[in-house]
C-alpha cells in the first residue's frame, strides 16, 4: 500500500469495487499496482508526509480537498508544492495578493 495525492478527481470505483470517488488535493491509500497506474497517468503522486513547519499561504486555483477556488489556505510548506504541482495552487505573492481582494477572503 501507497499513500497517493490526489492530481485529479478520481472516479469512484478505480481504487477497488465499491470506492468512493477521490477529489483532487485529497490524500489516500491505494494497492502498489494501482498506484503505479495512477502515478503513470497523471492522476496521483507519492504523498510525503512532513513534521511541522514552515507554513505557506496559497491561493486555490481549482476547488478540491482543501477549499474553493480563490480561497487562500495556510498549508505545509510540502503541501503547497504538491498544490502547485498538481495544480491546484499558486503561492506566488502577487497571487496571493489578489486572492486577498476578493471578496471571499475578506473578514466579515
Amino acid at each position: 500500500m501507497k499513500t497517493l495525492l490526489a492530481l485529479t478527481v478520481i472516479a469512484a470505483g478505480v481504487l477497488a469495487d465499491g470506492s468512493a470517488e477521490v477529489l483532487a488535493g485529497a490524500t489516500f491509500e491505494a494497492s502498489d499496482s494501482v498506484s503505479e497506474q495512477l502515478i503513470a497517468s497523471g492522476q496521483a503522486k507519492v504523498y510525503v508526509a512532513v513534521p511541522e513547519g514552515k507554513i505557506v499561504k496559497v491561493r486555490l486555483l481549482v476547488d478540491c480537498a482543501h477549499g474553493r477556488a480563490n480561497d487562500v489556505v495556510r498549508l505545509s510548506a510540502v503541501d503547497a508544492q504538491s498544490a502547485q504541482d498538481g495544480g491546484l495552487g499558486d503561492s506566488a505573492p502577487g497571487a496571493v495578493a489578489y486572492a486577498m481582494t476578493l471578496e471571499q477572503n475578506q473578514k466579515p
